[in-house]
């Protein structure tokens, strides 16, 4: 782990510089700089805990901490992503990747918080269902044909075997139902109820194209109807609220559950971070009201 890299994160404005700042540009930077410095934590917990030598190569690690491991590595994947599309100015990218973000950020949490065996057990499950009623499907169709199997099908129940097999499940394991809970009950647990209703819910408009989403960025409205919109719609500082608040939330987690060294560095880090963040967002609301 790079000592120096982590001793070295510190907010880019100071509280003077904030207060003075006079258009929304200014803004964009604090919020961008920010973020990268989430980001930034989060590759160094998930590099101290899973990765070892000198080159810093990837160690060999169990089933059930590949879980927790796997969702940090996709938090990390997807914020690059998010981080990208924010500088280049495709809020409507933005706005599925935060979906993704929020929800991978929600499932990391809970699992770190309710780590026992069961709960990890279930996300597993839960995500085997689907391929077993692939396989099922599959199934019912060979067995239309009188046993006759395709080899694209013979390709894809091969795929599903390995699935199972790496996840140390047996098909018979996996029926319909599942123990793990709704992305509303999770999101409650980690976050609060008012953190889906809000910030998820009105994320899951991009997700699925909903009519809102199609309202906002896809068409202009005038006195005789509408018009298409091909334009991308430029970022605003508040999307970057929601991944920076998730990400220090999971990493500071992650240093407490698995008592990581520096520990009081990274609590300090964390601490840093979450009042520089409360400091931008109230000169934002500031220079919004003038």
């Amino acid at each position: 782990m790079n000592l120096d890299e982590l001793r070295n994160i510190k907010p880019k404005y100071s509280l003077t510089e904030l207060e003075g700042f006079d258009d929304e540009n200014s803004f964009m930077d604090a919020y961008v700089e920010l973020l990268k410095q989430s980001i930034t934590l989060l590759y160094l917990t998930v590099g101290e805990r899973y990765c070892e030598g000198e080159e810093g190569l990837p160690k060999k690690i169990s089933r059930d901490e590949a879980i927790v491991a796997g969702n940090l590595t996709r938090l990390i994947k997807l914020n690059t992503s998010f981080l990208e599309n924010i500088c280049n100015g495709k809020l409507e990218i933005c706005y599925i990747l935060s979906r993704c973000i929020a929800e991978t950020a929600i499932n990391t949490q809970y699992m770190l918080t309710e780590g026992e065996e069961r709960v990890l057990r279930n996300y597993i499950k839960y995500s085997l269902i689907t391929e077993k009623e692939l396989w099922n499907t599959i199934q019912e169709n060979v067995s239309e044909r009188e046993d006759e199997k395709l080899h694209i099908e013979h390709r894809m129940q091969t795929s599903i075997k390995n699935s199972f097999e790496k996840s140390d499940f047996d098909l018979e394991d996996v029926n319909k139902s599942s123990k793990w809970k709704s992305i509303a009950k999770r999101a409650e647990a980690v976050a609060g109820d008012q953190f889906y209703k809000v910030f998820y819910g009105i994320a899951s408009h991009s997700i699925h194209g909903n009519w809102q989403d199609i309202l906002m960025n896809n068409l202009s409205k005038n006195s005789d109807g509408f018009e298409i919109n091909l334009q991308w719609n430029r970022p605003r500082p508040q999307i970057m609220d929601g991944a920076i608040i998730l990400n220090l939330l999971v990493a500071n987690t992650f240093v407490e559950k698995e008592k990581l060294d520096n520990k009081e560095i990274y609590d300090e880090k964390f601490k840093m971070l979450r009042e520089y963040l409360e400091s931008i967002q109230l000169n934002h609301e500031e220079f919004l009201k003038k």
